[in-house]
C-alpha cells in the first residue's frame, strides 16, 4: 500500500493567493463606488423606470459633491459679508415629494438648504417629468429661492376637478402653487405664484 504525501502550499503560493484575494477585493470595492458615484449623479437626461424611483435618486443626490449639470439647480451666491458671490452648493436634498401625477406626466417639488454663512437659504425645484416609450424623463423645472432667517418654500396642488372629470384631461389641468416666505429679523413678506404645464413646459398662470 502506497501512501501519498500532499504538500503544503508554499511561503510563494500563500503570499501569490493573498495578493489575488486582496485585487479581487479591491477590484470589486472599486465597482462599487463607481456605480454608487454613477448612481449619486442627476442630470436632465437621467432616465427613470418609474416616479418613485425619480423621488429616491433626488433624495440621494449630493449636489455639493457632484458634477451633474443639475447640481447648479441646488447652488446659490453667498450674500454675507465673508466671501459675497461665492457660489455654494447643498450638501443633500432636503425633501423631495410628488405633488401631482397620472400615466403620462408628474409634477414634483425638490427642497434643499445650501449652507451659506451671510444669511438661512433656501432653494426649491419644482420638476415636470413626462413618460415616453423608455421611461420618465424630466421634461421641465422651475428654480426658486429664499433667504433669511424666517425663510421658507413650499408646494402644493391648488387645483381638483369635480364632477367626473380628470386632470390633465382637456380643460383640466393640474396647477401647483409655490409659496415664498422671505426675510426675518424684523422684516419678512410671503407670495405665491401659481403654474401649470402644456405641451411639456411649465408655464406660470397670470391673473385673469
Amino acid at each position: 500500500m502506497t501512501l501519498r504525501v500532499t504538500k503544503q502550499p508554499g511561503p510563494w503560493y500563500k503570499r501569490t493567493h493573498q495578493r489575488n484575494v486582496k485585487t479581487s477585493i479591491l477590484f470589486f470595492a472599486l465597482g462599487a463606488f463607481i456605480a454608487a458615484t454613477e448612481a449619486s449623479e442627476l442630470n436632465r437626461e437621467s432616465l427613470f423606470d418609474s416616479v418613485e424611483e425619480f423621488v429616491t435618486a433626488v433624495k440621494a443626490f449630493q449636489p455639493a459633491a457632484s458634477k451633474g449639470g443639475l447640481a447648479s439647480l441646488f447652488t446659490i451666491r453667498e450674500m454675507g459679508h465673508e466671501n459675497p458671490g461665492k457660489p455654494t452648493a447643498a450638501s443633500a436634498i432636503q425633501s423631495c415629494e410628488p405633488i401631482w401625477s397620472d400615466d403620462k406626466s408628474a409634477l414634483l417639488f425638490a427642497t434643499a438648504n445650501p449652507p451659506t454663512v451671510g444669511t438661512y437659504s433656501n432653494i426649491g425645484v419644482l420638476f415636470l417629468l413626462v413618460h415616453q416609450r423608455d421611461g420618465w424623463r424630466i421634461a421641465d423645472f422651475l428654480r426658486f429661492t429664499a433667504t433669511g432667517k424666517d425663510s421658507a418654500l413650499s408646494a402644493k396642488q391648488t387645483t381638483f376637478a369635480g364632477g367626473g372629470g380628470q386632470l390633465s384631461s382637456e380643460g383640466f389641468h393640474p396647477v401647483v402653487t409655490v409659496n415664498e416666505l422671505q426675510g426675518g429679523r424684523g422684516y419678512s413678506y410671503e407670495t405665491c405664484a401659481s403654474y401649470t404645464f402644456a405641451r411639456s413646459k411649465l408655464k406660470r398662470l397670470e391673473l385673469e
